[in-house]
């Protein structure tokens, strides 16, 4: 008897399947893991640039503002310190100018030497030298020096060759002496000096308006800059959300379909050796 002919077998779609069960979809599922891994490592460092890799151009962006924003913070707190220092200058030239304020009192006082006695005029005198021993502790954070840098001449005799008078150059320093001598020129002296501390105090406050100009420009300018860079640099929370979630139903299809093929091929072989 004749063996019977073999039977051929047309197996349609196995093309993209080998026997030993390797198929297709391997590929997938490995770019769908490594997909699923770079978004759980944005979502962990909340980056969504943490290689060169990820985004050259975007890495050289983000680096540049980094920079501006350190050079800008920098910028700001120096400002800030001047700002605290201008603010001392300020308050001390106030209390300079309550100082001379009472002074003035004093030199008024004391012009009116027909009605004070000797131990009033040197109850006065005291006073005076009180108030300056204040001014002077105060002058190193002023910016000036009224004790020396207002003078004033005042009038301490007459020549007696050609009768004209002696004029001496006195300072506030001197406002103690200077009250009890002439008071005229005590009065010189303290409005020079408050002329001079009103001067520097409005100095002061041009400065700080400058001050705080520029540091509002640089505050604004980094809040720019810092929304540039974290527009760049920080992870979309949502969007890798999505992502991830896609990754993984994508990955488990995958799987999925990777294993009905595996399935598949199996029955195949199981056929074919029952065929056999």
């Amino acid at each position: 008897m004749l063996a019977p002919a073999p039977v051929a077998f047309d197996i349609p779609h196995m093309s993209s399947y080998s026997i030993n069960g390797t198929g297709s979809f391997l590929g997938p599922i490995a770019t769908n893991q490594h997909q699923a891994m770079r978004t759980l490592e944005r979502m962990a460092t909340g980056q969504a640039i943490n290689r060169a890799s990820d985004g050259p151009a975007e890495l050289i962006a983000s680096e540049n503002f980094a920079a501006r924003l350190s050079a800008n913070n920098a910028q700001i707190q120096a400002i800030q310190r001047n700002e605290s220092f201008l603010n001392i200058r300020d308050g001390a030239l106030g209390s300079q100018l309550t100082n001379l304020s009472d002074l003035d009192g004093m030199v008024v006082q004391a012009a009116n030497e027909g009605g004070l006695t000797s131990a009033e005029m040197g109850a006065i005198s005291t006073q005076v030298g009180g108030v300056l021993n204040g001014i002077e502790r105060v002058l190193p954070v002023t910016g000036i020096d009224i004790m020396r840098d207002v003078t004033t001449q005042m009038q301490v005799g007459t020549d007696e060759g050609t009768g004209d008078p002696i004029y001496e150059e006195v300072s506030l320093s001197d406002l103690a002496r200077v009250i009890e001598q002439d008071p005229e020129a005590a009065q010189r002296l303290v409005d020079g000096a408050r002329d001079a501390v009103l001067q520097e105090r409005a100095q002061v406050g041009a400065d700080q308006r400058a001050a705080e100009s520029e540091r509002r420009v640089l505050e604004e300018e980094q809040i720019n800059v810092a929304r540039a860079y974290s527009s760049i640099r920080d992870a979309d929370y949502a969007r890798e959300s999505s992502n991830l979630v896609r990754s993984q139903i994508l990955g488990q299809a995958s799987i999925a379909a990777e294993l009905a093929s595996r399935a598949s091929s199996a029955a195949v072989l199981q056929l074919l050796d029952i065929r056999a």
